[in-house]
């Protein structure tokens, strides 16, 4: 056959067919992927779960009582999925739990850097006024306050009423509260943070932003609080948000990505999170915070 001599008819017919399949097929795969995109922008926008769990101490100081303590943790005001609206919704949620005492475990701002426009400090400090419980609110700072303005999260959450604990103790009633900062090295400052915790007598729960202590404390504290890892905040089969997949950087163990884990004799409670970070969607899980029950026997 000559060049240029066009093709038969029956030839035509498969190659033209062929290139509509193509690019229907293509079509088919950019729907999906932006309606999962469009999905995990709207996901942090929804008003978080509430999970609730029961943690019983062998102790004589809490028998016969109960507390119930909620743990919120990565606000990350100022991005798309928690405005200044949503942050006022979520503590509306929260004081009608009408819990004992409110713990914050970190990540109040976002930004990577200091001055970062992302942090959003100013947004925070008047919805979080509205947080009030009988034993307190208390609160840590996580990574991105450290990285961003510490001092500036601080005096937010300090004008909000709330307690900062940098390595410091608070009494939760029968409980003492460990609130450990999030800032470097930590092995160092725990001697002296432990001896004065064990000296109150009293049952031991640390709270710190990152699930980092585990291997770090006696065995004599049962109870560790955390978030930050948004519990993987990207779940896909056979992958979580857990580890960047070009730098191969871990954020956090596997193990503890989310919810009640059982170690050893310890219990370790890791909060989702009502925010999404500076990653801005969430797929395969969704925004929460806790209400725990601590009772005696």
């Amino acid at each position: 056959m000559a060049l240029g001599t066009p093709l038969p008819a029956p030839w035509r017919i498969v190659v033209q067919a062929g290139s509509l399949g193509l690019a229907h097929g293509f079509c088919i795969v950019l729907g999906f992927a932006l309606a999962v995109l469009a999905w995990g922008l709207w996901v942090p926008t929804w008003d978080p779960q509430v999970r609730e769990t029961t943690i019983t101490f062998d102790d004589p100081a809490l028998r016969g009582r109960s507390l119930n303590v909620a743990l919120v943790s990565d606000i990350h005001v100022g991005n798309h999925g928690m405005t200044a609206a949503r942050l006022d919704r979520v503590v509306d949620q929260i004081m009608a739990r009408r819990p004992d005492a409110i713990l914050l475990a970190g990540d109040f701002v976002n930004g990577e850097y200091p001055g970062d426009p992302a942090m959003r400090v100013d947004l925070l400090a008047a919805p979080l006024s509205r947080l009030h419980a009988p034993l307190g609110v208390f609160a840590v700072l996580g990574n991105h306050d450290r990285i961003t303005d510490p001092a500036a999260v601080q005096a937010a959450l300090t004008r909000a009423g709330v307690t900062v604990l940098v390595d410091q103790l608070a009494a939760l009633g029968p409980i003492t509260l460990i609130g450990v900062d999030d800032a470097l090295p930590k092995r160092a400052r725990l001697p002296i943070l432990m001896t004065q915790a064990h000296a109150t007598g009293r049952p031991l729960v640390v709270m710190e932003h990152a699930p980092s202590l585990l291997r770090l404390l006696a065995p004599d504290v049962p109870v560790i609080l955390a978030g930050h890892t948004h519990c993987g905040q990207v779940r896909l089969p056979g992958w979580t948000g857990g580890r960047n997949p070009i730098t191969g950087t871990t954020y956090y163990n596997p193990r503890f990505r989310c919810g009640l884990v059982r170690w050893r004799n310890r219990i370790v409670l890791v909060s989702g999170g009502v925010g999404s970070g500076s990653f801005p969607l969430r797929i395969g899980t969704r925004p929460d915070f806790w209400m725990i029950r601590f009772t005696g026997r």
